[in-house]
């Protein structure tokens, strides 16, 4: 499951932060405002699913309704591609009847994972994007 909001580093920021305030003068202040932060984030700022990957199944979650996804079997992707853009990055995926789904991402790294394990050989590599979305 990918989600907005990368939990796990900022759980390891606050940490961090409360770590920090056992040190010197200078770094207690670099610890309260890491874990300032790291709280301010993981409390306040929304989080929602983007993409749920499972052995079955790829599930994206719409961005304008969040009750609804996109469920796509592993056997209908024809291709995927991680598409850099300005603003943010898209998972676009071509499916065997034609149709493309998009949704907006911000790593490759996991993503690109999942995809590479199950459903291997159908990415297509591309250059970053420079003049925003195609």
């Amino acid at each position: 499951m990918i989600r907005v909001k990368p939990v796990g580093v900022l759980c390891l920021m606050l940490a961090g932060g409360v770590a920090l305030l056992f040190a010197g003068r200078v770094w207690q202040a670099i610890g309260v405002a890491m874990a300032m932060f790291a709280l301010f984030c993981l409390a306040l700022l929304p989080d929602r699913v983007l993409v749920t990957f499972t052995p079955e199944r790829l599930l994206l979650y719409n961005c304008s309704d969040r009750s609804e996804c996109t469920m796509i079997y592993w056997d209908e992707i024809v291709s995927w591609q991680y598409e850099w853009h300005p603003a943010s990055d898209d998972l676009v995926v071509t499916l065997t009847d034609g149709t493309m789904h998009a949704i907006e991402l911000y790593s490759k790294r996991r993503a690109a994972r999942y995809m590479n394990m199950y459903a291997p050989n159908k990415e297509i590599k591309n250059v970053r994007m420079k003049e925003g979305r195609v």
